[in-house]
């Protein structure tokens, strides 16, 4: 994802580590060294910091248990075991001699995690006499020590840009692919990847840089335009010993993925996208005629969710699946033939979330959805699986999870809160009348330590029609007539949680003498497609957009400094951060950019390509998106901030922005970590509410 730069570059770059930094603007002033724990306010930032737990206002109860006659349940408390009676919200002692009602679960077959971005390396039979094992590029079977059988070897020609039962970094890492060999059911068949990287480029980074002598890494990692890598299927017959290739119609550069058994099925299911993902097709794959069909296709003007939710029912040929067909995610049950059987949420104006529960035995199927008027706030809903008799339960206008249905299905209890009411565990019947309050949230810690309420604002975007949410922290003590600096904090990227409606009585980051906004911006989940898809061929400019137009919206009021505006994030974050100081240099003075993604260019072909298309197809829209493009544009103050061996966002984004500042005469200021990928520690917190301080120079 990122362009190889030049050696003299990489040895400039390098004096960085000793002087932290680099570039500054002006001669520092006295406070300008102060460390973290010399600030004014450090003291009640880490008060605030160790006082969370408490600051969460409780509101939970534990170790639920149903009784079996319907008319109770247990639960912990305070660790007092207390039962409540369903038939008059009475609360007293439990019981623990009454009957426990059996709880359905489901069972998922426990795996070994593996590293970010790669598949695990062996997979055991269901009969448990067999492991699948990828080794030195190939695929071959292990016995176990219940089988005296020999081992088999699969494949023999496999060669590190060849392999077999094994994936690649990019499939690891934007398909979350984390397997790459599959069993069969009768343990009778194995499917494999075959991966060819042929004409795929390696992004080479130097490792152990803080010893005598670096070493070179190198990731096959396609970039934006680029060859992707080449995926086929393999399956194995055990009995004949014998192997094929699976051929699987479609257009060249398709994505193969997120592949499984159907249940008690010799039915291969096998994701099938377009390179441009905007076309999405479920495959069954039979395995011993190689036969493919498709059972569901959906596509989209914009980019297409590549991982729908797909739940079988105990028949193990109707499923329930999310579809984005209409403007809403909702849910509808289909049948391993391709038939849609019926919609089961698609009279609804608003986006399902979740499956919850699904009970076969009563018909029933539970599934969350913000269907509530503010977008943020989750609701469980129910209807029958002919898609009939459709309600809401919970009733209250707030942010509701934690589900848990009694047996019955008369019953459920849930969490609700919002940003400045703490959590309540509460109990409703299916008609969405409130039974009980099991536990109930308390502000006197918030109240007690002196902090102010957080707010949860909204504003109209510059289309003039969508609505925008953020949350505003402000700092203890807060008073309306004192003008405070405000600190962004961003993430918003594409099909990542905008904001959450949740409890959350303070923000440290407020004490050292800010204040700090989180803006749900166009770009992010759980707002309908139209919301999602609104940054599509244009990152970087709707969702940024929303930023600034949160900043111009505090701006207005009277406590509020517009000329002290700060911006932090970290990867997308960081991005958005480093574009603000260069679109918006009006609006944001201050901006620290950890791990950005300069230019999409530069970062990998599955993520980039599904919200950007092709760089030939879009140059414009890479064009306008590039920091590189806009670096004359600099006026404030930009700290970059990169892990030296990021094999995500590769650290030559920031080079490349820091040639480009450099061609422009502009200064900025970076920190280098030489230990870290993509994920960074050490100071780096500590760096950027440093930073903050002394260019925005709160006054407390």
């Amino acid at each position: 994802m990122h362009y190889r730069i030049a050696t003299v570059m990489a040895l400039v770059c390098l004096t960085f580590f000793v002087s932290a930094m680099s570039f500054a603007q002006q001669a520092p002033s006295a406070s300008s060294n102060l460390t973290l724990e010399q600030l004014p306010g450090y003291e009640n930032y880490r008060r605030v910091t160790k006082l969370r737990r408490k600051l969460a206002g409780g509101g939970r109860v534990f170790k639920l248990r149903w009784t079996a006659d319907g008319q109770s349940v247990l639960f912990q408390k305070n660790g007092k075991q207390l039962q409540l009676q369903l038939s008059d919200g009475s609360i007293a002692a439990a019981n623990e001699n009454v009957e426990i009602a059996e709880t359905a679960t489901e069972e998922r077959a426990r795996k070994s995690p593996v590293g970010r971005a790669k598949q695990r390396s062996s997979e055991r039979s269901p009969d448990g006499k067999w492991i699948a094992v990828y080794r030195d590029f190939n695929v071959s079977l292990q016995p176990t020590g219940s089988n005296e059988l020999p081992a088999r070897t699969v494949t023999t020609e496999g060669n590190d840009r060849h392999r077999f039962g094994t994936g690649c970094w990019v499939y690891g890492e934007e398909l979350d692919q984390d397997e790459a060999m599959w069993w069969s059911d009768d343990s009778q068949k194995l499917i494999y990847y075959e991966i060819d990287e042929a004409g795929m480029k390696d992004y080479v980074l130097t490792i152990d840089n803080v010893k005598q002598y670096t070493r070179t890494q190198g990731t096959r990692y396609p970039k934006a335009g680029s060859v992707n890598p080449k995926v086929e299927l393999w399956v194995y017959d055990l009995t004949s010993g014998e192997k094929q290739k699976l051929v699987i119609p479609g257009p060249e550069g398709q994505y193969l993925f997120r592949i499984r058994f159907a249940p008690n099925s010799h039915a291969l299911l096998v994701y099938r996208a377009t390179r441009r993902q905007d076309t999405l097709d479920v495959l069954a794959i039979d395995v011993d005629s190689g036969a493919v069909r498709t059972i569901v296709s959906e596509q989209q003007n914009t980019w297409q969710h590549n991982q729908p939710q797909l739940r079988f029912l105990e028949d193990g040929r109707r499923f329930i699946w999310e579809t984005e067909r209409i403007a809403w995610k909702q849910f509808e049950l289909r049948d391993l033939d391709g038939t849609l059987l019926n919609g089961l949420t698609d009279n609804s104006d608003y986006p399902v979330h979740q499956i919850v529960k699904l009970d076969e035995t009563s018909g029933w199927f539970y599934y969350s959805a913000y269907s509530e008027a503010n977008p943020y706030n989750l609701q469980l809903h129910r209807c029958r699986l002919d898609g009939t008799e459709c309600s809401r339960i919970t009733s209250s206008p707030m942010n509701h999870g934690d589900f848990n249905i009694s047996p019955d299905n008369q019953y459920v209890i849930a969490t609700r809160q919002q940003l400045d009411e703490p959590v309540s565990t509460v109990v409703y019947d299916v008609q969405g009348r409130e039974v009980a309050v099991l536990a109930e949230g308390s502000t006197a810690a918030a109240e007690a330590a002196g902090l102010s309420p957080p707010e949860l604002f909204q504003f109209i975007a510059n289309d003039g029609k969508t609505t925008i949410y953020g949350t505003l922290h402000k700092p203890a003590n807060f008073s309306p007539t004192q003008k405070y600096p405000l600190l962004i904090d961003v993430y918003g990227g594409p099909q990542s949680t905008g904001l959450e409606n949740v409890y959350r009585a303070a923000n440290p980051i407020c004490e050292l003498g800010f204040l700090v906004a989180k803006i749900g911006n166009r770009g992010t989940i759980g707002r309908g497609k139209a919301f999602e898809s609104a940054n599509y061929l244009q990152l970087g400019v709707p969702d940024l957009d929303d930023q600034a137009d949160a900043v111009k919206f505090l701006g207005e009021r009277p406590y509020v400094d517009r000329d002290r505006v700060g911006i932090f994030g970290h990867s997308y974050g960081g991005y958005l951060s480093a574009l603000a100081m260069l679109r918006y240099p009006d609006v944001f003075h201050v901006g620290v950019a950890g791990a950005p993604v300069t230019d999409w260019r530069n970062y990998d072909s599955v993520y980039t390509e599904r919200y950007m298309r092709l760089p030939e197809e879009n140059r414009e829209g890479y064009d306008a998106s590039s920091c590189i493009k806009l670096a004359k544009n600099l006026e404030g103050k930009l700290l970059l901030v990169h892990g030296l061996i990021d094999d995500n966002v590769h650290p030559s984004n920031t080079w490349q922005l820091a040639k480009a500042l450099h061609d422009c005469d502009k200064r900025f200021d970076l920190m280098i970590y030489p230990q870290f990928k993509h994920g960074i520690g050490s100071t780096y917190e500590a760096l950027r509410w440093e930073y903050f301080h002394r260019h925005l120079k709160p006054q407390l």
